[in-house]
């Protein structure tokens, strides 16, 4: 088997939720041996998070987690015992990375900060994951992924003055959380390679999704305008006779020029509202025009193709099933089958991309709620199996 990426990697996962975890997944899928500490009988609180299997609730039945936690080992730990603590410390000796999501301030109640733990690891990375970082005004404040969305220009980007603000669907911003810790992650293993010293990553989910919406924001910051030519106005998602969503995204006269002429509107082009410098200002004209001529075309899927071949970006909004019998998909083989104990078979996405000398590895089911509590404590760190009796009957694991 070719070598991967991350294969000598050694990770301990004390997040939670959404942002820590896929940046963990991330690792693991890219080679890391990745330990997942979860709370003695309740595990990870996404295990309470559906869509459940069968729209039954249980600590093994969340797709969600499913997901996130793919490639990974379960061991409970109490945390708020001394015990516990011990292990983590053990563990940290041992390995490379330390991703966490606890609220700012609680590792360092539990002795467990990167200025603790680089004592007895000073080549030690350790990401911290939270909604506003560990230091600023913000720090302690409550958030969601609502609010975070909207403290980060999110909600502006899609919607424009007069307009309901928005929030794209799903746990988005979580996991573009979880996608920059991995690269401050990649960025701080790459110089502790060169001095043998690690540091700590501190990733916010404001300023993560920040940098999701750079140009209104970058606009802002040095002219102290509210740039109002934002993006989703005019247009949106349009459905065709198919009943299938698609959305242009044209920003550019090259855009506009091109997306008329797909569509057999080429009379548009002596518009005086589409030349440049007025289409801002006449866009929500354009746009119901241009909407009116999407909706009378047959298939959205044929529309998209076609838009790839005249190069105008086009977002196709499909179901479930057309996106697991897309074409492209299945062309990179990017959905991968596990075989989980109580979930049974199922299908979910893979790599995000793939590097074409260390493959990414093929998905484990996520573990069960302290499924290698026996194989981490006594094969690794050398306890004995009276040791984890005593564990149990003291709230340990």
């Amino acid at each position: 088997m070719a070598k991967m990426a991350l294969g000598n990697l050694k990770v301990l996962d004390l997040s939670h939720l959404i942002a820590g975890p896929y940046c963990t997944r991330l690792l693991a899928g890219f080679g890391a041996d990745v330990i997942k500490v979860e709370k003695p009988g309740d595990g990870d609180t996404a295990r309470k998070i559906g869509p459940f299997l069968d729209d039954l609730p249980g600590p093994e039945r969340s797709t969600l987690f499913l997901y996130l936690n793919s490639n990974k080992k379960s061991l409970t730990l109490n945390l708020k015992s001394k015990a516990g603590l011990k292990i983590v410390r053990q563990l940290v000796e041992q390995s490379d990375v330390v991703v966490e999501s606890f609220k700012p301030g609680v590792m360092k109640r539990l002795g467990l900060d990167y200025d603790s733990l680089k004592t007895i690891n000073p080549g030690l990375v350790m990401a911290y994951v939270s909604n506003f970082g560990q230091t600023g005004p913000y720090r302690d404040f409550k958030s969601s992924q609502l609010i975070s969305w909207g403290m980060s220009i999110g909600m502006y980007t899609p919607s424009g003055a007069g307009s309901r603000p928005l929030q794209i669907g799903g746990w988005i911003a979580h996991y573009i959380t979880g996608l920059f810790a991995t690269a401050g992650i990649a960025t701080a293993l790459f110089q502790r390679n060169k001095t043998g010293l690690g540091q700590y990553v501190d990733t916010s989910m404001q300023e993560s999704l920040m940098m999701m919406a750079t140009f209104p924001s970058t606009y802002y910051s040095y002219t102290g305008i509210v740039h109002m030519d934002v993006g989703g106005r005019g247009f949106g998602c349009i459905p065709t006779r198919d009943g299938t969503y698609i959305g242009p995204s044209v920003f550019t006269a090259q855009h506009i020029e091109r997306m008329l002429a797909m569509l057999d509107m080429t009379d548009m082009l002596q518009d005086p509202r589409v030349q440049p410098g007025n289409f801002a200002l006449h866009r929500d004209e354009i746009g119901a025009i241009v909407a009116d001529k999407i909706r009378q075309c047959s298939n959205a899927q044929e529309l998209f193709e076609k838009s790839i071949e005249w190069n105008v970006p086009f977002g196709l909004v499909p179901s479930t099933k057309e996106i697991l019998e897309s074409a492209q998909h299945k062309e990179r083989q990017f959905f991968e089958q596990v075989d989980h104990p109580v979930m049974g078979k199922a299908t979910m996405p893979g790599a995000p991309f793939k590097m074409s000398q260390t493959p990414w590895r093929g998905s484990t089911p996520a573990p069960l709620l302290g499924q290698h509590n026996e194989e981490i404590l006594c094969q690794t760190l050398g306890y004995s199996k009276e040791d984890l009796s005593r564990m149990r009957e003291q709230n340990t694991i």
